[in-house]
């Protein structure tokens, strides 16, 4: 089904800085596409010569509708179409049954979603990695409203020839499953 915003490819996580360019800067930069502004966003690297750390970042959150809209009931439908039987008819009054059912509380639930982020990063000699993974569950207000993504992240930056040369690997993959 796709995903609704581009930068929810991108595991919040995973970022270390972003960079907000209007103006001319980002023209100059980026041309005549970007007059409306650009947004750099810088994700996190292994530095050389850093011990291995392992970090796990995870929450659960609630959510439900905060009100509802007040509408009558059943029995309330039923008083007002008995107080104008000439504008819906005699016969049209047994289709309207004995049921007082709240479709708010009927379709709306309290939404419980998760979100879990593990990383390792390091350095193996002169070779600065970081490897992250994400698992992220959200769960609608709305019954049959949901989201879930998968992502990981692999960041190799070895340096070559004393430092003259530097290479950035980045490698990124995200699963997304949405029910809108």
């Amino acid at each position: 089904s796709g995903s609704s915003n581009i930068l929810s490819f991108v595991n919040p996580n995973d970022i270390e800085n972003f960079t907000v360019l209007k103006d001319a800067s980002s023209t100059a930069i980026y041309g005549s596409r970007a007059s409306n502004g650009v947004i750099l966003i810088t994700t996190k690297k292994g530095v050389a010569g850093s011990p291995l750390t392992v970090s796990y970042d995870g929450n659960v959150s609630m959510a439900n509708a905060i009100a509802f809209v007040d509408v009558f009931s059943g029995d309330e439908i039923r008083q007002l179409a008995l107080d104008r039987v000439s504008l819906f008819g005699v016969d049209n009054l047994n289709l309207l049954g004995n049921q007082n059912t709240n479709w708010q509380k009927e379709v709306f639930r309290t939404a419980v979603s998760h979100d879990h982020n593990l990383s390792v990063a390091g350095s193996v000699s002169s070779l600065p990695y970081r490897l992250s993974v994400g698992y992220t569950d959200q769960t609608g207000i709305l019954k049959n409203t949901d989201m879930q993504r998968f992502t990981g992240s692999l960041n190799l930056n070895p340096t070559f020839f004393k430092d003259a040369l530097k290479v950035n690997v980045n490698l990124k993959g995200m699963n997304s499953h949405h029910n809108f």
